[in-house]
């Protein structure tokens, strides 16, 4: 039994999808009657082929980041994700090429059926180890499902852009705000006001996620450095911590880590309460399996409670 989805290039091959592929397939287009190349000498340090991969060598490409806390490298010149046609117009390298066949591969999720009585487009069987991958090659109209069985060595991607797969699969979340008073009790004026946050992965961490291809994968973490919270009346706490909740053994004491003192009542606030917005700064670092790492712009997140802050009443 033969699978045999999708043999030809259709819309959904891996030359023709998203804005960057689409933009770097113009490009190749444009060029092909004057020859494309990939690095292996002549013109340009290329041959009159394909693509000109000028990263390094194929299936382990060179990146420009440090291996510090930069986001792994930028664009733009060699070493850095870049390649190069022979009229030394540079274009992104696109994930997943082989200069070998000149021909792009990606894993197939979720994996065809595959076993006895299974073969992919070139009748091979697929009993065994191995997987399916969808296949496009840009010298000619080959394309489909082809089972091979060890990845193929193609141009691996930015691993910076790995981990930020890797961030979007997260949940990240604003603090779960714990207060004492709470919302619906009434405070005072220059009394001790606690604030933590009741901590979970998904509104403290550690959190981590992992994006991968064939030969490379990279795992993100994130974690809260610290939750700014603008008390309502002007005036705002920044905690380095997750805060202490509050215990009545603590009686009246200020917290330790997150506490507030408000100098003014909310009785002229919507609804009778100030409004407390948390603002939760996520870190996000990023480690590949190349040894490579770097760090993520920050994520913000928010969340709200209320607060009633009255005076104490002296009666004579």
């Amino acid at each position: 039994m033969a699978y045999h989805e999708d043999h030809g290039r259709s819309n959904k091959g891996l030359l023709i999808r998203g804005a960057r592929v689409t933009g770097a397939l113009a490009v190749l287009l444009a060029l092909a009657p004057a020859g494309l190349a990939y690095a292996d000498g002549g013109a340009h340090g290329c041959s009159d082929v394909d693509v000109c991969v000028d990263v390094g060598t194929p299936g382990n490409p060179g990146h420009s980041g440090s291996g510090g806390t930069g986001g792994g490298g930028g664009k733009g010149g060699k070493g850095d994700g870049m390649c190069k046609l022979v009229d030394d117009t540079e274009i992104p390298c696109l994930p997943g090429y082989n200069p070998k066949d000149r021909c792009f591969y990606e894993l197939m999720d979720p994996q065809p059926p595959h076993g006895p009585g299974y073969t992919d487009m070139n009748g091979a069987d697929t009993t065994g180890p191995g997987a399916f991958y969808q296949k496009d090659c840009i010298v000619n109209d080959v394309g489909g499902t082809v089972w091979l069985t060890t990845p193929p060595a193609t141009v691996l991607p930015d691993p910076a852009e790995l981990a930020r797969q890797a961030r979007d699969k997260m949940t990240l979340l604003g603090a779960r705000i714990g207060s004492t008073p709470g919302p619906n009790k009434p405070g005072l004026v220059g009394m001790p006001v606690w604030l933590w946050n009741n901590k979970s992965q998904t509104t403290w961490g550690p959190n981590t996620a992992t994006a991968a291809v064939p030969g490379l994968s990279v795992t993100a973490t994130a974690r809260v450095t610290k939750i700014t919270y603008s008390m309502g009346d002007g005036g705002s706490v920044t905690c380095n911590t997750a805060g202490t909740p509050y215990k009545k053994s603590y009686g009246g004491k200020p917290s330790p880590d997150c506490g507030y003192r408000y100098t003014k009542v909310s009785t002229n606030q919507s609804g009778g309460k100030f409004t407390v917005t948390a603002t939760s700064t996520w870190e996000i670092t990023w480690q590949a399996s190349t040894g490579e790492n770097g760090t993520l712009p920050d994520e913000i997140r928010t969340s709200n409670t209320t607060a009633r802050v009255g005076e104490l009443q002296v009666v004579n």
